[in-house]
């Protein structure tokens, strides 16, 4: 395939041969973004070469992700097939369509996840981390799924106001985004689990913290299961000085019980695996959320009703059987 320019003075076309591959390199293509810049690698064989070269991708790697640019994650990312440039593909799209349920979770061939978090706020960076989690010890397994970014006794100061108003919290959500990259060393692999803008901000009635929600649904379970669909909640926690006091991971199934390690890992696994696709815009993650918690709440109805009924069965068993007892004490 040939890229033609323009027309030449002939009235010929010039190709994009036309041009010194370094200008191309050097002027052009280290200006575009991840998306421009794969774009532009399909257009054309000679386009696709140049795209291709680790630098482009690993400079637009670590200007997207910050915490991507320490040596820990930088030697990760140079195992993936193709460097910087799966890695920019699998955390910039979300997850789309599920493994396959017949997948079964290895959890031996994941011994540690990292996890890679940035926030910005009106696309300045906030807060940037790098946590590497250990997944093989009895401990991580068997207690509830929990990764903090910050220590307890930790914060960090931010140029935000508190937001004083319903229409403050919801300015909070345009201005506001996180990327969270959940990365697996052994399978070269890493999915992005946040849905970039806030699905949530609200004020605590007590303590006037602010508490904003990024989340992302994950499927995988068996289907009719509390773990068809899994939430992963990543909360923001602002003090009153909007100071970033607390940011946390946690997987919760459609009753709204947290997940344990292995549970949460074997989810995370499927996660990895699974197709990516860009969303169509920011609003798509707080739809996925909103859907999610509906269903929720119609399978948390049926679970009542389901007790009502039977509530009401042993009570007419019961009065049956004081009827059947007392006509044979009477006769």
């Amino acid at each position: 395939m040939v890229c033609n320019l323009s027309k030449t003075e002939d009235g010929g076309a010039a190709t994009i041969s036309a041009v010194h591959p370094d200008i191309i390199q050097t002027h052009i293509l280290t200006c575009l973004d991840g998306p421009s810049l794969a774009s532009t690698a399909s257009t054309c064989s000679q386009l696709n070469s140049l795209s291709s070269y680790e630098h482009l991708w690993s400079n637009i790697c670590t200007s997207t992700w910050p915490s991507t640019n320490t040596p820990r994650v930088r030697n990760v990312i140079s195992t993936f097939p193709n460097s910087s440039r799966s890695f920019f593909s699998d955390s910039f799209s979300t997850v789309t369509a599920p493994a396959s349920n017949r997948h079964r979770a290895n959890l031996e061939a994941t011994p540690e996840i990292l996890s890679a978090v940035d926030l910005f706020h009106r696309k300045k960076l906030v807060l940037s981390r790098l946590v590497e989690t250990e997944t093989e010890s009895g401990w991580f397994r068997c207690s509830p799924f929990r990764i903090d970014i910050l220590d307890p006794k930790d914060s960090v100061e931010t140029s935000m106001d508190y937001p004083r108003d319903d229409e403050a919290c919801k300015n909070l959500e345009d201005e506001l985004s996180l990327s969270w990259i959940v990365i697996d060393p052994r399978g070269k692999r890493a999915v992005n689990v946040s849905s970039g803008k806030p699905v949530s901000v609200n004020r605590h009635w007590l303590t006037g913290d602010v508490q904003v929600r990024f989340a992302t649904v994950l499927h995988g379970g068996e289907k009719g299961s509390a773990k068809e669909a899994t939430l992963c909640s990543l909360l923001v926690t602002l003090g009153k000085e909007m100071q970033v006091r607390e940011t946390c991971f946690q997987i919760e199934d459609m009753d709204g019980n947290q997940l344990n390690g292995r549970d949460s890992l074997g989810i995370l696994q499927r996660a990895l695996e699974s197709g990516r696709k860009r969303l169509r815009n920011g609003k798509e993650g707080k739809e996925r959320y909103v859907e999610f918690v509906k269903k929720k709440m119609e399978r948390k109805e049926r679970k009542l009703r389901r007790e009502r009924k039977l509530d009401i069965l042993c009570v007419a068993l019961a009065a049956l059987s004081v009827a059947a007892f007392s006509t044979l004490f009477l006769s």
